[in-house]
């Protein structure tokens, strides 16, 4: 074995010609130092290789050779990590991002060989052939949402000391297309708004059309959200059904297809907000209140000051997939194309734009993070609005 200098091993040449060259990494648990090993085919590449290790030690860059594989960091970062800062809804996400993409694709890659060209590849096939059920590939919103996680992932494996440079810095992601918004005209609203009457859920659409609620805000609300002298309603949590996880799926039986209504808070600070209700819809809803009490009564359930204000007739919540065949069942009945839920909460905000309402106002009411977000969105003319414009402009000819 030929000695090198202090603090820079030494190399030897192994019995099959490669280049074997050893370094010291601290002391073990007893005391005793951690000899590591690198290889190469020259002893000048092992010799490279160590004055990089001991570069990478004076610089306090360096960082400890482990056998920890993506996959295994990944579920660990998802029950330690990801577990304690995410909604549920989130964490399944996580889940299927990792369990559906990342571990098939990755599969025992170890951690320190996960680099910036494979994490793009990764990206790029999945952008190509992603979906699970064969059908062609993610959209690049859920591109983006699996990298933003995949990133926040390894940017905690390198805080914790496993991998030097955060392998999915600087990746390249498609760019989202931009969906086409629906919007009920002020036609299709009258049509809608006449019909309310003909489902027991349809005071339910008529509050969303003029609170600009999401759907999960909408089933979440109780009584107790409401201030009876101010007439407003405090949004505070929201309601959905999601798939259990893994942890919660093994306990139980096994099924992957077991799910559970959750409920909780809004997504971001910004959704905390306590917003007017309209006089008029005040009204009908103290009278939906009476009318409820009184279905209440009929079945004799208990009325209780923080039960739903749309609940199903024995006081439970109505669940948003109850709450979107309501929709679609008025939608249908008034001869309206199809519109999904969120369509109510576009044409709210849309009529407010048309109405004069300042777009910070509307931007609060709908619980937007940013102005700029609601700018985007609806700050421009609807068609109804250019045709009339247009019209206008007819008297020159």
């Amino acid at each position: 074995m030929a000695k090198k200098g202090n603090n820079e091993g030494s190399i030897r040449r192994r019995s099959n010609g490669t280049w074997e060259g050893r370094y010291t990494d601290g002391v073990n648990e007893e005391g005793k130092q951690i000899q590591r090993s690198v290889y190469g085919k020259t002893k000048k590449e092992v010799a490279d290789k160590l004055h990089t290790i001991f570069y990478q030690k004076q610089q306090g860059v360096y960082v400890t050779p482990t056998k920890v594989l993506v996959k295994d960091w990944l579920i660990e970062w998802l029950h330690n990590y990801a577990h304690i800062m995410v909604r549920p809804s989130t964490y399944i996400s996580y889940e299927g991002y990792i369990y559906n993409h990342i571990i098939p694709m990755i599969d025992d890659l170890p951690i320190q060989k996960l680099t910036p060209p494979i994490v793009q590849n990764f990206y790029n096939d999945r952008y190509l052939n992603g979906r699970t059920d064969g059908k062609g590939g993610l959209s690049s919103k859920t591109l983006r949402n699996m990298h933003n996680m995949f990133h926040q992932a390894m940017e905690q494996a390198k805080i914790n000391g496993l991998i030097m440079q955060n392998p999915t810095d600087n990746a390249i992601i498609p760019k989202s297309q931009k969906k086409e918004m629906r919007v009920l005209s002020v036609q299709e609203q009258f049509q809608l708004l006449n019909v309310i009457h003909l489902h027991r859920l349809g005071f339910a659409i008529k509050f969303d059309l003029a609170t600009g609620l999401r759907i999960g805000e909408l089933c979440a609300l109780k009584w107790t959200d409401l201030n009876y002298q101010k007439k407003t309603v405090k949004i505070s949590r929201t309601l959905q059904r999601i798939k259990t996880n893994q942890l919660e799926r093994e306990e139980l039986d096994g099924s992957e297809n077991m799910t559970m209504v959750v409920e909780g808070d809004v997504k971001t600070s910004s959704g905390f907000r306590e917003i007017p209700i309209p006089d008029k819809i005040w009204m009908e809803l103290m009278q939906h209140q009476q009318l409820q009490q009184q279905e209440y009564m009929t079945y004799g359930i208990p009325i209780l000051a923080d039960g739903y204000i749309f609940a199903m007739p024995f006081g439970t919540c109505v669940e948003p997939s109850t709450m979107r065949d309501a929709l679609n069942y008025l939608l249908a009945t008034a001869g309206i194309e199809h519109a999904n839920f969120h369509s109510l909460r576009h044409t709210f905000a849309t009529r407010a734009i048309e109405a004069g309402m300042p777009v910070k106002t509307l931007s609060d009411i709908l619980g937007h993070s940013q102005v700029q977000i609601t700018m985007d969105l609806y700050c421009h003319s609807s068609i109804d609005h250019m045709r009339d414009s247009m019209n206008a402009l007819m008297g020159m000819f």
